[in-house]
C-alpha cells in the first residue's frame, strides 16, 4: 500500500456516497433475506423444529410459511424500489453500475483478482465497485428472480385459483421448464446457496477493505458517507458532500479521481 512519511499529512475527507432512504433499503432488504433464508431452511426441513399437540392446534408450518411469504413481499417490493432509486439522484443514478458491460466486467476480474491474491492494483470507486455491482448485485437480482418465480411456483401448489388464477401461468410454465415442481423445488434451493455464497463473498469484501483501506466501507452503508484521502479523491462539489469553494470538476475528472489506482506490494 502506498506508503507516507511521517512528515506527510495526508487530509481526509467525507464524501456522500448514498443518501439515509437507499441506506434503509440496503437494510430492508437484508432483513429480508435474513428472514428468508432462516424459514426457508425450516420449510425446507421441518424436523428442526416442532410442536405438540392435536392436529388443529399446530400451526407453526403454517405460521413460518406466512413469515415467509412476507418476507418475500418485502424483498421484492424493495427491489422495486431500489431499482427506482437507481435512476434518481438519491443513489446518483446508479443504474449503469449494476449492468455487466464489458468495462464493467472486466474491472471486476481485475478486483476479483486483487481480492484473491493481494497483488496488483485495487482502483477505489466513489460509490459502486464493479465486482460489487455489475456483478455481484446484477447476480443477487438475477438470483432473486429465479427465487421469487420458483416459490411463487411452489406457494400456488395449494393455493385457491379463485384467487391466485391469474398466475397459475408461472407455476405452469416453471414446471414446463424445470421439469415438474421438483425440479423447481431443486432450483429454488440451490439459487438459494448461490444467494448465501454471494453474501459471504460480499460480506468478506466489505470487512477486508474496511480493515486494510480507510474508505470506511460498512459504515457508509450506515451513515452514508465514505471517507478518502483528499489527494486521491479530487475536488468534488458540494452535492458529493465536501465543502469547498471551487468550480464542479468536469465529469471526465471526477470519473479519473474516483477510479484511481492504487499499487499495493505484499
Amino acid at each position: 500500500m502506498t506508503s507516507h512519511t511521517a512528515s506527510e499529512k495526508e487530509v481526509y475527507v467525507f464524501v456522500r456516497v448514498r443518501s439515509i432512504f437507499a441506506c434503509a433499503m440496503h437494510w430492508v432488504l437484508f432483513v429480508a433475506i435474513t428472514v428468508l433464508i432462516v424459514t426457508g431452511f425450516y420449510i425446507g426441513y421441518p424436523l428442526l423444529l416442532h410442536e405438540h399437540g392435536e392436529a388443529v392446534d399446530i400451526t407453526l408450518m403454517a405460521d413460518i410459511r406466512f413469515i415467509h411469504f412476507m418476507a418475500a413481499w418485502a424483498l421484492f417490493i424493495g427491489s422495486l424500489v431500489r431499482l427506482y432509486l437507481s435512476f434518481t439522484v438519491s443513489c446518483n443514478k446508479d443504474f449503469l453500475q449494476f449492468i455487466p458491460t464489458p468495462h464493467n466486467v472486466i474491472s471486476a476480474i481485475k478486483l476479483a483478482w486483487f481480492y484473491v491474491t493481494l497483488r496488483g492494483p485495487h482502483e477505489h470507486y466513489r460509490f459502486v465497485n464493479p465486482l460489487g455491482g455489475g456483478v455481484g448485485i446484477f447476480t443477487m437480482c438475477v438470483l432473486f428472480a429465479v427465487q421469487m418465480v420458483t416459490g411463487l411456483a411452489m406457494y400456488l401448489e395449494g393455493a385457491d385459483p379463485s384467487i391466485w388464477g391469474w398466475a397459475f401461468f408461472v407455476r405452469n410454465l416453471s414446471e414446463d421448464l424445470m421439469g415438474g415442481n421438483q425440479g423447481v423445488r431443486v432450483i429454488h434451493h440451490v439459487a438459494m446457496y448461490a444467494l448465501m455464497a454471494v453474501i459471504v463473498i460480499h460480506v468478506y469484501m466489505q470487512i477486508w477493505k474496511n480493515s486494510f483501506f480507510t474508505e470506511a466501507d460498512i459504515s457508509s452503508i450506515v451513515g452514508g458517507y465514505k471517507i478518502f484521502p483528499y489527494s486521491q479523491i479530487g475536488h468534488f462539489s458540494d452535492w458529493y458532500g465536501l465543502n469547498i469553494n471551487e468550480p464542479p470538476p468536469s465529469k471526465e475528472e471526477m470519473t479519473r479521481a474516483s477510479t484511481e489506482s492504487t499499487e499495493i506490494k505484499i
